[in-house]
């Protein structure tokens, strides 16, 4: 990626944000923040002067919902949904040229009875945090066919690493914040409910080499590992990890097994490195304080 784009990243204080904002930084790239004490998703007017010569967007601002975590529909509404489309109307005022705008969105838009999840899959979201990401996409989606942006979606999966948030949209944070504090960890499912999980260091490599995907405008991929694992096999990696006798809690419910296809994302993206299971909850568990 060339250091001289204009790079924007919108909700840079998250998870995912944040550390891709260090690795830019690192490189030395030229990086703009939205700031929310100048800059608005809901005052299109305070965006242009962020937005006039930006090269690359990073729409990463927005609500999340998931591990026992719900802001509840007006929030996700606001701010999944609304915020998208004065983004994008933003840009269509004041950017000069239709910038490469980049999406995370989530695997929560496909049809959760689906066992193998492609791109291509049914989208039948069945929450209103993927009914509001779902939209998300399909706004991102005409700003591109009408030529106002360049685009790409990536739908991750489970999404940990250190520095994420117990207790707000990620299982294994929340395991290893109660781990921590000798509290009991629930297991839906019996343990038996199954997760993709992708350490977010191998996530901010992908979208640091997103020049291979701008390749393909318009395209959507699944950013996962391809790996389904058990919480009880994520349970047992933190018990040998710890050395502590986790204290656990089964409840009964469905048991959903699902795969998720990453051929795509191979092959725009052959390098893609993937830490095992066992390396990631080390160092997540290993930074939970």
């Amino acid at each position: 990626m060339d250091n001289t784009f204009r790079i924007v990243i919108t909700g840079a204080n998250g998870f995912i944000g944040s550390k891709l904002v260090k690795s830019f930084s690192r490189e030395n790239k030229n990086i703009f923040c939205l700031d929310r004490n100048i800059h608005s998703l809901f005052d299109i007017s305070s965006l242009k002067d962020l937005l006039t010569d930006a090269d690359i967007i990073y729409h990463f601002a927005g609500a999340t919902a998931g591990s026992g975590h719900n802001p509840g529909q007006a929030v996700l509404t606001k701010n999944n949904i609304e915020a998208t489309y004065n983004l994008l109307n933003a840009i269509t005022q004041f950017c000069k040229k239709p910038p490469l705008l980049v999406n995370m969105s989530t695997i929560h838009v496909y049809d959760k009875t689906v066992s193998k999840l492609s791109e291509s899959s049914n989208l039948s979201p069945s929450n209103v945090y993927g009914i509001t990401k779902l939209t998300q996409e399909f706004l991102i989606r005409q700003a591109t066919q009408v030529g106002t942006i360049r685009s790409v979606i990536f739908r991750a999966s489970n999404v940990y690493g250190e520095g994420d948030r117990p207790n707000h949209n990620s299982a294994i944070a929340t395991f290893c914040d109660k781990i921590k504090r000798n509290r009991e960890v629930t297991l839906f499912a019996r343990g038996e409910a199954t997760l993709d999980l992708i350490y977010v260091d191998d996530v901010v490599d992908v979208l640091n080499n997103i020049e291979v995907f701008e390749k393909h405008n318009g395209q959507t991929y699944n950013l996962a590992t391809g790996i389904t694992v058990s919480i009880n096999e994520v349970i047992n990696n933190l018990k040998q990890i710890s050395g502590l006798d986790i204290k656990t809690k089964l409840v009964d419910g469905t048991k959903h097994e699902f795969s998720i296809k990453i051929d795509k994302l191979r092959e725009a993206y052959p390098e893609i490195k993937h830490h095992n299971i066992n390396d990631g909850l080390k160092k997540t568990y290993g930074n939970k304080p």
